[in-house]
């Protein structure tokens, strides 16, 4: 066998010996990544295709353990994916049935009315829409000369009143003194008739005489059952004359308040809201002429559905997303309504009429806010918000 120079040998042993030594580091690669199971052995095989026929049955036993490390890899990877997304979808489920929510819901609260006790013409008013007032602040003010004058009037009545009180009861006193003189002169007058009547049976005076006293007895007796009766008439004068000061002490009290009454002042403290009054107005009793919204009063009115209403009861927590302030309110289930929103309109469906179609009715939810969570009096009723009702 020509091998050739010695040159050439040589040159083709230590090529030979290369080769083993690359392979031994590929097998040795292969063998860690195998074990450990992290890098793909790709860039083991990017040698030039002589070099992979020359290393072909080691590197085809190799690619068959990438292969099936990779088979095992996607197959732990499907299973981990399909049990992250079972829990996912466990957990979304069991969040998702924990509250209801709806968007049919608005900020609710007191509106309080505020209107003219009587008629007159505005002098003053004091307060513009969105003006913010306390209680008892006023408001506007009604010329109040008329009602003076008829104040002055009504005090007028009364001192007349009181003075034919005073008539009446010195009528009484002077009745009662003819009285008790007639009851008097009746007395002495009975007994003159007594003595005559003796000495006329004694035969000392006459007939004619004793007749004199027996009649002026008798007229006496008389005068005291008259004087009786006007003693009393006066003193039923006494009790319409009282009964006319009590009227007019009544009316006395009535012109005070009507003065009073042309200073409108606010019944409770709010913001100032519907102002359709101007100045120099005439107004009208009972005519409305500016609304006071309280902000230390708000609720919430959210109209469920009848099917998201099975698990809610008074007191379960409530979340409230306003989207005027961008943020969420604590609150609680304050109650739900007498009634579905329906049955309070104007004309309430009839359903016995033979069209009747089954239509989801809703039913108003009362959710307050908790203590301190409108501190700073942002919500106003009318507000839209998405009240969420935790069920567990």
């Amino acid at each position: 066998m020509n091998l050739g120079s010695r040159d050439q040998v040589e040159t083709r042993i230590r090529v030979l010996r290369e080769q083993e030594a690359q392979l031994r580091h590929k097998i040795s690669m292969l063998r860690g990544e195998e074990a450990r199971g992290l890098e793909s052995p790709d860039a083991l095989f990017d040698e030039p295709a002589n070099q992979e026929r020359s290393s072909g049955p080691m590197v085809a036993r190799f690619k068959g353990s990438r292969s099936r490390l990779r088979r095992v890899g996607g197959t732990l990877a499907l299973a981990a994916v399909a049990a992250a997304l079972t829990v996912v979808g466990l957990r979304g489920w069991a969040y998702l049935s924990s509250y209801e929510s709806t968007d049919d819901a608005q900020v609710d609260g007191h509106i309080v009315p505020i209107s003219s006790r009587i008629g007159g013409t505005l002098a003053h008013v004091y307060v513009q829409d969105t003006d913010f007032v306390k209680a008892g602040q006023l408001l506007a003010e009604i010329d109040p000369r008329d009602n003076q004058a008829a104040l002055d009037n009504a005090r007028a009545n009364l001192a007349q009143a009181v003075a034919q009180v005073d008539s009446a009861i010195a009528e009484f006193n002077a009745a009662l003194s003819r009285v008790r003189q007639a009851e008097a002169t009746n007395a002495q007058a009975q007994r003159d008739a007594e003595r005559f009547k003796s000495l006329f049976a004694q035969h000392i005076v006459s007939g004619s005489e004793f007749d004199d006293k027996a009649r002026a007895a008798e007229v006496d007796a008389a005068a005291i059952e008259a004087d009786k009766a006007s003693a009393k008439a006066a003193n039923t004068a006494i009790a319409s004359r009282q009964a006319a000061v009590r009227a007019a002490q009544a009316n006395v009290d009535q012109a005070l308040l009507n003065l009073s009454y042309t200073k409108i002042v606010a019944p409770i403290g709010g913001v100032v809201g519907e102002k359709t009054v101007e100045l120099g107005q005439h107004v009208e009793p009972s005519q409305q002429l500016l609304a006071i919204v309280p902000l230390n009063d708000i609720w919430i009115t959210a109209n469920y559905k009848e099917t998201q209403i099975r698990r809610m009861k008074a007191g379960q927590r409530a979340t409230i997303y306003v989207d005027a302030t961008g943020r969420e309110y604590e609150g609680y289930v304050e109650g739900l309504g007498g009634a579905s929103g329906q049955k309070y309109s104007l004309i309430p469906a009839e359903n016995a009429t033979g069209n009747y179609v089954k239509v989801v009715q809703r039913l108003p939810v009362r959710i307050r806010l908790a203590i301190g969570q409108n501190t700073d009096n942002r919500l106003r009723p009318g507000m839209s918000v998405e009240p969420r009702v935790w069920l567990r």
